[in-house]
C-alpha cells in the first residue's frame, strides 16, 4: 500500500479527537449501499420477469410458424421440405399442427377452449413441452394415437386430451374425467358434442395460455375439425431463436402464408418492460446521485479539519498531485466499501424476495411472482458506477485540499490523527 493510500484509508477511521469524521464517513458508505443494492434489486426483478417470459414464452410457442387460416395447409411435408431447403442452416426442426377454437364442458360449467393438434414426436425437436406438461406420458398417450389410428377411428372412442392448469382448476376437473368439446357444426348437427378424456395438465405458467388450452394428437383434431389431410400450418424451430424476427421476414417475402415468429407474441409487454427498465433505472439512479453529495460532505469536513495535517505533508515534501490523490483515493475508498456492501445486501434482498415471495402479481402481468435473476454484468457494472461516483465526487474537494499551504494550515488549526 502507498502512502497516500494509507493515509487516505486512515483518515476515514475515528480517533479520539474526532469521531463525529468516522460516523459521516460510516453514513456516506452506507448511503452509497443502499444505492448500489436498490439499483442492482431493480434491474435484477426486471431483468428476472423479461428472461422468466421469454423462456416460457419460448416453450409454449415455436419460434416461427408458417399457416394458413382458416382454409388450412394442404401437403404440409411438402410445405416442411421446402423450408428445410431454402433456409438449411437455420432450421432445427419442423412439425404440423393444427389450431382452432371451441367450447369445453364439465357438468355445468362451460368455458372457451383454444385446441392445438399436434405431433408429439416431431414436436419435441422444435420445442420439448415435457417440460411443463404432467405427467410427461401424457405426451406417449397422444403419440400412440397418432401412431395408430385405429384407436380413436371408432365413432364411441374417446381421444386423450391435455388441458391447462388454469382451465383445470376452473372445471374443477383432475387428470382421468372426461369432458365435452363442442364439435364444429353442419347442416345434420348443431353444437354436437365429443367426449375427450383428460390424461395430462399442461402448466407453462403463463395463465393466458393455461386458463385456455387443450392440447390434442394431430389426427384427432383433424378429425375433430373436420380438416381431413389438411392442417393448419407448421411450427419451425430454429438453432438461434434470437434470429427469428430476420428469418421471419424473408419468409414473408418469400412464401404466401401468414407467417409469425415468437418475439411477436406479446411485443407490447416486452417494449413496455425495456421503457419501464429505463425509467425505474432513471429514479433508482438518482439515490446513488443524491449519495454523491454525502461523499462530497464527508470530504470537505475532512479537508477542512486535516489542514494542518495537509501543512505537514506538503512540508515534508508532498506534491499537490499527491495531495489531490489523496483525497480523490479517500472518495474511492469510500465508493469500494460502498460497493461491496451495497453488493452483499443486493444479494441478501433478491434471495429474500425469491425465497419468501412478499409480492403476488395480479394477472396482467401473466406471472404470479417476481422472478429474480443473477447477472454478473450487472453486478459489476453498477458496483464500477458506484466507485466512479464517489471518485468523481471526491475531485473538487481534493483540488481544494491541493491547494492549502503551509502556513495556511499551521495559523490556528486543531491537530487531528
Amino acid at each position: 500500500m502507498s502512502v497516500t493510500s494509507f493515509i487516505a484509508v486512515r483518515y476515514l477511521k475515528a480517533n479520539r479527537g474526532n469521531r463525529f469524521f468516522s460516523w459521516i464517513a460510516v453514513l456516506s458508505v452506507t448511503g452509497i449501499a443502499i444505492g448500489v443494492a436498490a439499483m442492482i434489486v431493480v434491474l435484477s426483478v426486471i431483468n428476472g420477469f423479461e428472461d422468466e417470459l421469454r423462456k416460457r414464452f419460448l416453450a409454449a410457442n415455436s419460434h416461427i410458424m408458417i399457416y394458413q387460416f382458416p382454409a388450412g395447409m394442404v401437403a404440409p411435408n411438402e410445405w416442411a421440405n421446402e423450408v428445410k431447403k431454402d433456409f438449411p442452416k437455420d432450421i432445427k426442426a419442423i412439425s404440423p399442427f393444427v389450431h382452432g377454437e371451441t367450447m369445453i364442458r364439465k357438468d355445468s360449467m362451460m368455458h372457451p377452449l383454444m385446441i392445438r393438434g399436434i405431433s408429439p414426436d416431431a414436436r419435441e425437436g422444435v420445442q420439448s413441452l415435457r417440460s411443463i406438461v404432467r405427467p410427461k406420458s401424457a405426451l406417449d398417450r397422444l403419440q400412440e394415437e397418432l401412431d395408430k389410428p385405429s384407436l380413436i377411428e371408432n365413432p364411441d372412442a374417446m381421444p386423450s386430451m391435455i388441458i391447462g392448469s388454469a382451465l383445470l382448476s376452473l372445471l374443477d376437473a383432475k387428470v382421468g374425467d372426461t369432458v365435452e368439446l363442442v364439435a364444429p357444426t353442419s347442416e345434420e348437427k348443431i353444437g354436437e358434442l365429443k367426449k375427450f378424456k383428460i390424461v395430462g395438465v399442461y402448466d407453462s405458467g403463463l395463465t393466458h395460455y393455461d386458463k385456455k388450452i387443450g392440447i390434442l394428437s394431430l389426427n384427432a383434431a383433424q378429425k375433430f375439425f373436420k380438416m381431413a389431410d389438411r392442417v393448419t400450418g407448421i411450427e419451425i424451430g430454429l438453432f438461434r431463436p434470437q434470429d427469428s424476427r430476420e428469418i421471419a421476414s424473408v419468409m414473408t417475402e418469400k412464401y404466401s402464408a401468414s407467417i409469425r415468429e415468437w418475439q411477436s407474441f406479446n411485443r407490447p409487454l416486452f417494449e413496455a418492460m425495456q421503457m419501464e427498465r429505463a425509467v425505474i433505472g432513471l429514479i433508482v439512479a438518482l439515490v446513488a446521485f443524491v449519495a454523491s453529495f454525502n461523499i462530497l460532505t464527508t470530504l470537505f469536513v475532512s479537508v477542512s479539519q486535516k489542514q494542518r495535517d495537509i501543512s505537514v505533508l506538503k512540508a515534508l515534501g508532498a506534491s499537490n498531485r499527491q495531495i489531490q490523490w489523496l483525497f480523490v483515493q479517500q472518495g474511492g475508498v469510500i465508493g469500494i466499501l460502498g460497493s461491496l456492501v451495497g453488493v452483499v445486501l443486493a444479494v441478501f434482498i433478491s434471495q429474500l424476495i425469491e425465497r419468501y415471495q412478499f409480492v403476488d402479481l395480479p394477472d396482467l402481468y401473466l406471472l404470479t411472482t417476481l422472478p429474480m435473476s443473477y447477472d454478473w454484468k450487472v453486478y459489476l457494472g453498477i458496483a464500477v458506477a458506484g466507485v466512479l461516483i464517489c471518485v468523481v465526487a471526491g475531485i473538487y474537494p481534493a483540488r481544494i485540499a491541493a491547494r492549502v499551504t503551509p502556513s495556511e494550515g499551521f495559523r490556528g488549526a486543531r491537530t487531528f490523527g
